[in-house]
């Protein structure tokens, strides 16, 4: 058994069976010599598959198909293109090669590695994407939103030339918006090298982002609302948690106020200035919990004091919220009782003199 074939299925074996880059069926992986690309069968799974599985073609006549001309049509383009795919098979060869083969044989490099882990589709499904992958990996290639076939590799073909053009090499990472990421390379251990580092730096770069991104609300929100003093409050129990439901208890509105703020994550400092004005017209208060949707809650509070008393009152919403799924769902105070508790004298004096100290 040829030793790069071996080296080809551990290679694909192993991010194959990785969750963080393959899921189902997906992704795809291939071999070459100066004749001959050996490349992922349609149907197959990377996870499983074995040398002697990687559909053969000849590279000859897969570079030939360039000098065709094919249909303006769609869907007859895509089957003569298929046919002269599959025409293009080594003698023998039965299986449908995967329908990226053409976008393989356009890298020189021996080794292609695609896969779509959702730590990269962050960023190529990210409305700023293109420019933080030009900024966090210059030697790269980004290539904008497409069908996939034939017109993907045909626009991949002229930017990957366009790089050789530019910097006088071969680009060994290749970025497709909301797709995924091919990475080339001589040996499996450059492939290697190639995702560790590339991942490395993506998550960097979306921790760092991240923090940075919680700082600047709680700073901006702080200014909106008054609250001298914010915090942070981050996991999975607080980010699925869901404000549109009514307040377990008293105690909870008391502390945190019946309604709840929601946002966006990156909301603009224009748009947060209006939510709060609508806000504080709604209620008659500024809001004290702030719900960052599917990211993070921020507590808002005027002293050390009432930032602690409304963060530990919020948290242990959050639990009864996510408890009460054991119990049949979350049910909450009734609009009537909630609306009693608001207005209640009271519960009023008692926020009061809690607030005060």
């Amino acid at each position: 058994m040829n030793s790069c074939l071996l080296k080809l299925q551990t290679m694909s074996n192993a991010y194959g069976s990785n969750p963080n880059y393959v899921l189902a069926g997906g992704g795809n992986t291939s071999y070459k010599n100066a004749d001959t690309l050996y490349v992922k069968g349609s149907g197959t799974s990377l996870a499983t598959i074995k040398a002697e599985d990687f559909v053969r073609l000849e590279r000859a006549k897969l570079n030939a198909m360039w000098e065709n001309t094919y249909s303006a049509d769609e869907a007859k383009r895509e089957s003569e293109v298929l046919a002269d795919m599959m025409a293009a098979r080594c003698e023998g060869e039965t299986r449908r090669p995967s329908v990226e083969t053409l976008l393989h044989n356009l890298f020189p490099q021996t080794y292609v590695l695609h896969v779509h882990p959702a730590l990269v589709n962050g960023m190529t499904c990210g409305k700023n994407g293109k420019t933080i992958a030009a900024k966090l990996f210059p030697e790269s290639v980004w290539v904008d939103a497409c069908r996939p076939g034939y017109i993907l590799a045909a626009i991949c073909r002229d930017e990957l030339s366009a790089y050789r053009a530019a910097h006088g090499k071969d680009a060994t990472l290749l970025f497709l918006q909301n797709h995924g990421v091919f990475f080339a390379g001589d040996t499996v251990e450059e492939i290697d090298a190639l995702v560790q580092s590339m991942m490395t730096s993506l998550s960097s770069y979306a921790e760092k982002a991240t923090a940075e991104r919680r700082a600047a609300l709680c700073d901006v929100l702080g200014e909106l609302t008054g609250a001298s003093f914010t915090t942070v409050l981050v996991g999975h129990e607080v980010a699925s948690f869901d404000p549109s439901f009514n307040s377990p208890t008293p105690d909870h509105i008391v502390y945190c106020k019946a309604n709840y703020l929601t946002i966006d994550f990156n909301a603009s400092k224009e748009e947060l200035a209006q939510q709060v004005a609508d806000f504080k017209a709604a209620n008659n208060y500024p809001p004290r919990v702030v719900i960052v949707k599917g990211d993070s809650a921020i507590i808002l509070g005027t002293d050390e004091k009432q930032l602690n008393t409304v963060k530990d009152v919020f948290l242990d919403q959050v639990k009864v919220f996510h408890t009460s799924r054991s119990f049949g769902g979350y049910s909450g105070m009734s609009d009537d009782l909630v609306d009693f508790i608001v207005n209640w004298e009271v519960e009023s004096y008692r926020s009061k003199v809690n607030a005060n100290g």
